[in-house]
């Protein structure tokens, strides 16, 4: 990963980004905002000389799913629900395209700790989600998917590159239980800065992993 130059520029977006938030202006926001996957993109693509189509598609899609976040209403909020379940989609296809022959046993232990975190926030958020719980939970169940299948990489792998995975993708359930929390729970001032925080270091982390993931298959 020699071009630093785009990753700089991925943090700085962050920072603007997170300034926004924390300031709340919402013109900063809207400007930086967008720029997060276009600069993690440039960072991606200046880094390797085989693009993964199904993380690419998930990058896009992550950026629709920002844009579309960004509106007010809850039709904003479906249609960016629907880009980021098809972004994780994409991620997942990009990690089970890399499994070896799983066995039962193996899936079973990887599903656990997701398993636990969709039964738990959902108990907690059930009563209060309305007219969105089908759309949640189907979109609980995609990510938690991502989680297992995540899991189960690292346990055949056990390579660095499959660590960073599964830490990525956890952050990434973490920011998003946060923001079910903040969304259909009870709204916290600090809610929003730890949602982008954990957001962007989440889809750094599988953007390193798509990186590391090239860097193995040529050795």
């Amino acid at each position: 990963m020699k071009n630093k130059l785009p990753l700089v520029v991925f943090i700085v977006v962050c920072i603007i980004d997170l300034f926004g938030i924390y300031s709340d202006n919402i013109t900063i926001v809207y400007i930086a905002k967008p720029l997060l996957m276009i600069t993690l993109f440039w960072y991606y693509y200046m880094n390797t000389k085989v693009l993964n189509s199904y993380f690419v598609l998930g990058l896009a899609g992550s950026f629709l799913g920002d844009v579309f976040l960004m509106g007010t209403g809850e039709m904003y909020f479906l249609l960016g629900l629907l880009f980021f379940l098809m972004a994780h989609v994409f991620y997942i296809i990009m990690v089970v395209k890399s499994l070896m022959e799983t066995r039962a046993s193996q899936i079973l232990l990887a599903s656990i700790p997701y398993v636990l975190i969709f039964i738990a926030l959902l108990a907690i958020l059930y009563s209060s989600l309305g007219a969105m719980k089908i759309p949640v939970i189907i979109y609980a169940i995609t990510i938690s998917v991502f989680g297992t299948v995540s899991l189960i990489f690292h346990l055949q792998s056990k390579t660095k590159a499959t660590l960073i995975l599964v830490i990525g993708v956890f952050i990434f359930i973490m920011s998003d239980a946060v923001l079910a929390l903040n969304l259909f729970y009870e709204e916290q001032s600090f809610y929003p800065i730890l949602i982008m925080t954990t957001y962007v270091l989440a889809q750094y982390l599988i953007c390193s992993f798509a990186l590391l993931s090239i860097q193995n298959s040529k050795k």
